[in-house]
């Protein structure tokens, strides 16, 4: 659907500014790639002009559901950036913009976020995962540095 980064690039950051309809002074999105090429979940978030950080969703216009193309737009940026290596190139990315037009993207292979996506969902390891170190896993900050990993 997209044949350069320039043109991804450019789709994603306006498909923010068409879904944000407050006053904002910048506005991010976490895309993390869940399973390359089927699968990413988002988080949408923006600064209102009173300070406060509220979400959005680049897949509603007015309230409404729109097919705004951003998840298609990450796995070409994805499969792009792959080319014909094997390796995977990030497994989380960070877009974010100001109002005034300025952006900046922000890519990271999260080692843990891989462990914890190679897990069977049927197995006990799984099962006995802590919710609030799965969020923490998810999250674009992932673990702190000094968090204990019993699986490494």
């Amino acid at each position: 659907m997209f044949d350069n980064i320039d043109d991804i690039y450019n789709h994603i950051g306006q498909s923010m500014f068409e879904a944000i309809s407050d006053e904002w002074s910048r506005a991010w999105l976490v895309a993390v790639m869940e399973k390359p090429g089927s699968s990413i979940s988002f988080v949408q978030q923006f600064i209102s002009s009173s300070g406060d950080v509220k979400n959005y969703s680049v897949n509603k216009r007015d309230g409404q559901p729109y097919d705004s193309k951003v998840s298609d737009a990450f796995y070409d940026l994805y499969n792009l950036m792959k080319g014909s290596s094997k390796e995977s190139p990030w497994n989380k990315a960070r877009f974010e913009v100001t109002s005034e037009g300025d952006f900046e993207v922000n890519f990271k292979f999260d080692e843990d976020f891989s462990w914890y996506k190679s897990l069977d969902i049927d197995s006990e390891e799984y099962d006995n995962l802590d919710i609030d170190i799965i969020n923490q896993i998810k999250s674009w900050e992932g673990l702190p540095e000094e968090a204990p990993r019993y699986w490494k």
